[in-house]
């Protein structure tokens, strides 16, 4: 949080000068490493005709968005955590809050962003 006197400072300036200020505070934002923990869910998927060999369906419950698969269980976790760190990325981009780190689940997977 900025304190109130600097951000009573920013506003007296000019328009042009506060957007160089918030560029820099979001690029100074984005250079900052998270690192965090989420449990992800993996769903094996019997072969069928649509899909001869299988696989897994892999969901994150703390962050809705991110569903993925693989055909091995380690190519699903390497893809679960792929598909974290663009999520994680595209909050942080977007001047999001990223969720805080699971505490307990069967497969816990760590990405830094």
């Amino acid at each position: 949080m900025v304190p109130s006197d600097i951000v009573k400072e920013i506003e007296s300036l000019p328009p042009k000068r506060r957007q160089i200020i918030l560029n820099f505070l979001k690029a100074s934002r984005m250079n900052q490493k998270v690192t965090r923990r989420y449990n992800v869910v993996l769903e094996w998927n019997e072969p069928d005709e649509e899909d001869p060999e299988g696989g897994y369906t892999v969901l994150v419950p703390s962050l809705p968005p991110v569903v993925t698969q693989g055909c091995t269980r380690e190519e699903a976790l390497a893809n679960a955590r792929e598909a974290i760190e663009c999520y994680l990325e595209y909050l942080v981009l977007t001047g999001e809050q990223i969720p805080e780190s699971d505490t307990s689940g069967e497969n816990l997977v760590e990405v830094t962003v």
